[in-house]
């Protein structure tokens, strides 16, 4: 607070018909510092952000201070510690402020500037590049034509690669041809990760396993017991991750959580989210066999975090601003009725989420 320092025991006995008068000494103002202690029965004019004198302990701000022939004159008495913030009171010693995988947000830069932090270990920001083959696909704002559809995975996967902290690389829609496709893995391996959202059917058009043989990457994967992606593609090129994804919007979303996001949080040294208990609001029926991986949103209930399954796009898009998650359901398992008790794959920090 701008006002004046004093002593609290100097004030305790002051009362409205016998003040207690202060002679006024020296202005202290921000970034000066007043080596002497506060001497008994004197005050100081001091503004916000100065470091209090010694023996001081106590301030009263200026709009409540009386000031007549160069006394300060008090009528109340101050407690200790009035309108003074403590050393450490924002962050005390030993406090973390930044960990290791924590993006440097404009926020934590602040807090880090504001300790003296100047410097920080970081890692590169790992690049991410995603195409989308398909004849039938039209980019946003393209006139709709029989046969064709917008394409929307490319872009929303993009922003949502850049959410992760990750720089996206938009390498377009390409035709259904080998070497369009091949053409567009090239300029992706110099990228950590590539990603081809769609073509990785076993169609006459898809030509995800042929474009990577092309270029000579590894295939580690081709086709998981999952669902929805039983079509994932997970291959690699020297340093580069390839994943080839189902084209269907849903397919793709859940794929690209499941299996790039954590290669991306890794890449920035980020540890996995964690799993959560949730009480099921709803039955989920599947089929035996394969993994099921359905989205979830997460609300806060009378006996903790319940799981509300979601079921297409349009309530994953609503769902924006909570908690969200993958909830796994195992092979083995074919109905689980409402109430029942699962385990949830974070998506987001729930304290993030609110």
């Amino acid at each position: 607070m701008d006002g004046y320092a004093v002593r609290s025991a100097d004030t305790r006995p002051a009362t409205t018909e016998h003040p207690v008068r202060l002679r006024l000494g020296h202005t202290l103002t921000a970034g000066e510092t007043l080596r002497q202690p506060l001497p008994p029965h004197q005050a100081i004019r001091i503004m916000t952000g100065a470091p209090l004198p010694a023996r001081a302990d106590a301030v009263i701000k200026l709009e409540d201070g009386d000031v007549h022939e160069h006394h300060l004159v008090i009528c109340t008495p101050l407690s200790p510690g009035v309108h003074i913030q403590k050393r450490g009171a924002e962050v005390r010693h030993h406090t973390v402020i930044l960990r290791a995988g924590e993006l440097l947000t404009p926020q934590r830069i602040g807090c880090a500037l504001s300790l003296g932090i100047d410097h920080a270990a970081v890692v590169r920001q790992p690049r991410v590049a995603l195409v989308a083959p398909g004849d039938e696909l039209l980019p946003p704002g393209a006139p709709l034509q029989p046969g064709k559809k917008w394409c929307s995975n490319l872009y929303a996967l993009e922003l949502r690669t850049q959410a992760l902290g990750a720089a996206s690389i938009n390498l377009g829609i390409v035709p259904d041809t080998l070497e369009a496709l091949t053409a567009s893995l090239q300029r992706g391996l110099q990228d950590d990760v590539v990603v081809i959202l769609g073509a990785s059917g076993r169609g006459v058009h898809d030509f995800a396993a042929r474009a990577l043989a092309t270029i000579g990457a590894e295939i580690l994967c081709s086709g998981v017991a999952m669902s929805p992606g039983r079509s994932i593609t997970m291959a690699h090129y020297q340093h580069t991750l390839i994943f080839g994804l189902p084209g269907s919007p849903w397919a793709a979303f859940v794929g690209f959580e499941a299996f790039v996001a954590p290669v991306v949080r890794a890449l920035l040294g980020q540890r996995p989210l964690s799993m959560t208990r949730a009480i099921l609001s709803a039955g989920v029926g599947v089929r035996r066999g394969v993994t099921h991986v359905i989205p979830t949103r997460l609300q806060s209930g009378a006996h903790g975090w319940e799981a509300v399954p979601l079921r297409d796009l349009l309530a994953l898009a609503r769902a924006e601003g909570a908690p969200l998650g993958l909830l796994i359901v195992p092979p083995h398992r074919r109905h689980l009725p409402p109430g029942s008790r699962v385990q949830v794959q974070l998506l987001s920090s729930l304290s993030a989420c609110g």
